[in-house]
């Protein structure tokens, strides 16, 4: 599995828990607040927790044990039920209340749903919280296209919890939204689960997607309840215009609009997070929240990536290919004759650009890595920052270009800013790492792009961006050509 998977359908993917837990991590330092500047709003940390910056709280940290048994490629709910209490031992910094009742008094994970099942019988009118449906998202990605065992495996999940056939429903919905999403780059396929529930619940839902298809998302407060956190999320994605010229924005600007709704703002982001994520990729959510996210058990964005990828291909993990791997260095040496190259970039020295096998002798000098090709997992030390970018060098594979070119240059600027020294690298440095070295220095300094790419080109050599990198960047595609080296 390369990057050229990760376009399109792989980029949805991996969007999905990414998307979740950026809403999370979004949301988590408003939670319960009753107003919220959704313009200024940032993973800044804070709220219950206290939460660090970027870090994700009980509604990803759940779905993770959902995604930790499914990227082995099993489906056994019980096996999910005994990650739920392993995390629950763990002591988590913020728990819902029918949760922990659930988790906090059933001897064992075979014991859950009869535990579920008591809760509901002693509080019927408060059993159907939200608890379920923010975690759902790893279950549309373990039966991706199979609408029956999407429906079978989300509802015998959120039962684990949450006995109230309404959360169960709601997370049937969900997750088949997420499939459409991923499958057909739709937002409105939770309608097509509706055929799904019982028949005497199929107008009542309809109606409440209705409510939420012509409500404000505002509306939709308090959202502690499974149906108005559904509402909640679904409107703000629905009711969030997208853009013309960058769809993908809308990712940023529906997760705004989400927390801006108030009360139980990181879950409602968590839900919505998942089916933008599903729609638009990992390529559109800016880098600089996925540079801070972070959570239990100690895992960062790219282990959500892989959890991701695991889970669809039924646990299919394979330790010398991304992205399990730890080291792809052999097989860049093995497919690619190019020399290791390392130079500085022009106008700024505290910028490296090479390739892939140079990597090895930059990670060592720089205090920040930018892959734009497959990387392993230990290439790199744990005190040096390596971000992964979902960038193809292959014209119209990718789905949210100028934005992700936009954001890398921005979060170049940004570590250049922060003081460190950064290796931009891809697989022979010939065409995304001048393409995105152009991009960054033109913004950067002011000067037209073809002469960044010109300049880029001399210092690098052997230069040939793919033909839609150039025309993005100069307007002419005919200037893609490859540079003799000096």
């Amino acid at each position: 599995m390369g990057w050229a998977a990760v376009s399109g359908r792989q980029d949805r993917l991996a969007g999905v828990l990414l998307g979740l837990a950026a809403g999370d991590a979004l949301g988590a330092p408003y939670e319960f607040h009753t107003s919220v500047d959704a313009a200024a709003a940032e993973p800044v940390g804070g709220g219950l927790g206290p939460w660090a910056p970027g870090e994700w709280t009980d509604d990803t940290q759940m779905a993770i044990c959902i995604a930790e048994v499914t990227a082995t490629g099993s489906h056994d709910v019980e096996a999910i039920g005994g990650r739920f209490l392993d995390w629950y031992t763990d002591g988590p910094l913020d728990i819902g209340n029918q949760t922990r009742l659930v988790l906090g008094g059933a001897p064992s994970a075979g014991a859950l749903r009869e535990w579920a099942v008591t809760y509901l019988q002693r509080h019927p009118s408060h059993a159907a919280g939200n608890g379920s449906l923010m975690r759902t998202a790893p279950v549309a990605l373990a039966c991706l296209g199979d609408d029956a065992a999407i429906a079978d495996l989300a509802r015998a999940v959120s039962e684990l919890t949450h006995a109230d056939p309404l959360a169960g429903d709601a997370c049937v919905l969900w997750c088949v939204a997420i499939d459409r999403a991923v499958r057909e780059g739709r937002l409105d396929g939770v309608r097509d689960g509706l055929d799904l529930l019982a028949p005497d619940a199929r107008q009542r839902w309809s109606d409440h997607l209705d409510e939420a298809e012509a409500r404000p998302p505002e509306a939709f407060t308090p959202n502690g309840f499974v149906v108005t956190a559904l509402q909640a999320a679904y409107a703000a994605v629905r009711q969030t215009p997208v853009p013309a010229d960058r769809p993908g924005a809308h990712l940023e600007a529906a997760l705004r609009r989400a927390v801006g709704i108030g009360h139980d703002t990181d879950t409602v982001a968590a839900i919505a997070g998942a089916l933008l994520g599903a729609r638009w990729g990992w390529s559109a959510i800016p880098q600089r929240w996925l540079r801070v996210l972070h959570g239990w058990p100690g895992l960062r964005a790219r282990d959500l990536v892989t959890l991701a990828l695991h889970t669809v291909s039924g646990g299919e993990n394979d330790t010398a290919r991304w992205p399990g791997a730890d080291s792809l260095d052999r097989h860049y040496r093995e497919t690619d004759p190019t020399p290791p190259r390392v130079v500085p970039a022009p106008r700024d020295d505290g910028l490296l650009l090479g390739n892939a096998t140079g990597l090895a002798e930059a990670a060592s000098e720089v205090d920040a890595v930018v892959s734009l090709c497959r990387s392993g997992r230990a290439e790199v030390a744990d005190d040096v920052e390596h971000l992964h970018v979902p960038l193809v060098d292959e014209p119209g594979a990718n789905p949210n270009l100028e934005l992700l070119l936009d954001d890398l240059a921005a979060t170049v600027s940004a570590l250049r800013e922060e003081g460190k020294r950064v290796f931009l690298h891809c697989a022979g440095g010939r065409s995304r790492t001048p393409t995105v070295a152009a991009w960054y220095l033109a913004r950067r300094d002011g000067v037209p792009a073809r002469t960044a790419l010109d300049e880029v080109a001399d210092v690098l050599a052997d230069t040939a961006p793919n033909p839609e990198f150039v025309a993005l960047l100069t307007g002419d595609p005919t200037l893609s050509r490859s540079r003799p080296r000096r």
